[in-house]
């Protein structure tokens, strides 16, 4: 599991049904008529399986999707790259998740076939980011986040 501020820990999930409100630049969140939303923080969990997916089918992701994200150049050097996915030097801090997953997971779950080994005791980070882990590890405080919202008073 990704634990580190590279991974967005709070964010918009639910909007009313007003055209006024579309996704904003990546679709991480909402604005509404070029604002930041007005939120009411809830006490809800959602678990995002994005990236997990075999190797084969991690490396095809990437490969449609890096036309939106890559140079023309980048893009086709990843076309011509392998059909599968090196996950080992893609995340800069991963945790073992130790919850239950949604029952919507469990077959896709109990159907895997394959292994990825990862050593999720390695960090990867600039002496700022170390520093702002360690405080929000310790404190449970992540200063300086962005958000792409405002919260209701």
């Amino acid at each position: 599991m990704g634990d580190s501020r590279r991974w967005y820990n709070r964010e918009i999930r639910i909007i009313r049904n007003d055209k006024r409100i579309h996704s904003y630049k990546d679709a991480q969140g909402f604005r509404k008529d070029g604002r930041k939303l007005l939120v009411k923080p809830v006490d809800a969990h959602i678990y995002h399986y994005g990236w997990v997916k075999s190797p084969k089918q991690m490396q095809e992701k990437q490969k449609n999707l890096g036309k939106f994200w890559r140079t023309d150049e980048e893009w086709q050097q990843l076309l011509s790259s392998p059909d599968v996915f090196d996950f080992s030097n893609e995340f800069d801090s991963l945790e073992k998740f130790t919850g239950t997953h949604p029952a919507v997971m469990h077959e896709r779950i109990k159907n895997q076939n394959w292994q990825i080994e990862l050593d999720i005791n390695k960090k990867r980070f600039s002496f700022k980011e170390r520093l702002l882990y360690f405080i929000e590890k310790t404190t449970g405080i992540r200063l300086f986040d962005y958000s792409n919202y405002k919260i209701l008073k």
